[in-house]
């Protein structure tokens, strides 16, 4: 028979204080078990030793309860029922710590997770600080680079500025020298002008009054019967007759002319709008310029510089009367020279 079995027939009923004392016990353990389980975030690995070796404590101290209540059970009614009630608080608990053991696991799956992300994280913050210390010494010789480019730019100032001067000394040098030009060529144009009057008047003169042939500003105007038959370019006896008087009139007003004068004289042929498609020519343009190149050709022969007259034709498309008449239609039929400076 155990010590407390012996002491509890001597003393009879005395046995209640020492079960208060297990009984105060249970409760602290079960104080420090909710205690622990609080704590568990931080302390798990060691609470959870420590909370299986008291509930192994907590065991044994029941079972030696529970053989001592079997020779009290006339007295221990109320201490069954609270063993019991401490039965399935040690039941919750077990469950409670079997969750916090699941939460704990839980936990640590997710701080590993999180270490890994932080050692990620630590990885590229480390290649940042490398990208900055690169991008740093970039800059300090981009910073350089820049200063030498302000320098070089400071230099290229002062010559632009001495650029700009000089250039505005040559650009007053060239109004002046554009001035000059401005009046020797219109000194030029008029003495050109002289002479084309004078050629045009003795040309009037040598060709006498006749309607066919007019002077029109700065032209001199043959109607193309003069010199071509219809849809021909082939001049004809009477109008070689004609230019002829003109190279004659031409070559002797050259004697006069002064070698700085370039004049030139300019042959425009010019059709009427009734349109021509021949084997000779498709179209009036091409009439209009063979026509004007039959009379350079001839002045060519009698005797003008080939280098002082030019050919082209205008064919229906410059009219000077836009009528449909006969008369209208005669009018633009015409060969004109234009005697101008090149």
């Amino acid at each position: 028979m155990s010590y407390a079995s012996r002491r509890a027939k001597r003393r009879g009923f005395d046995v209640w204080p020492g079960y208060v004392d297990a009984l105060s016990s249970m409760l602290m353990m079960i104080a420090l078990v909710l205690m622990v389980m609080v704590a568990a975030q931080f302390y798990l690995s060691n609470a959870i030793n420590s909370k299986d070796i008291a509930l192994g404590d907590l065991a044994q101290k029941l079972r030696a309860l529970a053989e001592s209540l079997s020779f009290e059970q006339n007295t221990s009614k109320s201490l069954k029922a609270k063993n019991a009630e401490l039965e399935a608080t040690y039941q919750k608990g077990q469950a409670e710590l079997a969750l916090l053991r699941t939460t704990v696991l839980e936990k640590e799956k997710a701080v590993s997770i999180l270490q890994g992300e932080k050692d990620a994280l630590g990885g590229e913050l480390t290649k940042t600080k490398t990208q900055a210390d690169s991008l740093t010494v970039q800059l300090s010789a981009l910073g350089k680079q820049i200063e030498e480019l302000n320098k070089k730019l400071a230099l290229l100032t002062a010559d632009l500025s001495s650029a700009k001067s000089t250039l505005l000394d040559k650009d007053k040098k060239i109004s002046d020298l554009d001035q000059k030009l401005k009046k020797a060529m219109l000194k030029k144009v008029e003495e050109l002008a002289d002479y084309r009057s004078e050629f045009f008047g003795k040309l009037k003169r040598a060709l006498g009054n006749r309607p066919e042939i007019r002077v029109v500003g700065d032209r001199f105007v043959f109607q193309s019967e003069v010199l071509f038959p219809s849809a021909s370019a082939e001049l004809q006896e009477g109008g070689k007759q004609e230019l002829v008087k003109i190279a004659d009139t031409l070559k002797e007003m050259s004697r006069s002319i002064p070698k700085e004068v370039n004049w030139i004289l300019t042959v425009v042929g010019h059709t009427d709008k009734r349109p021509i498609n021949t084997a000779a020519f498709r179209s009036n343009w091409e009439l209009s310029t063979a026509r004007a190149l039959s009379v350079v050709k001839f002045l060519v022969e009698v005797g003008i510089p080939p280098e002082r007259l030019a050919a082209t034709g205008y064919g229906e498309y410059q009219p000077i009367d836009p009528g449909i008449s006969e008369e209208a239609l005669a009018k633009n039929r015409r060969i004109e020279l234009k005697f101008n400076q090149k």
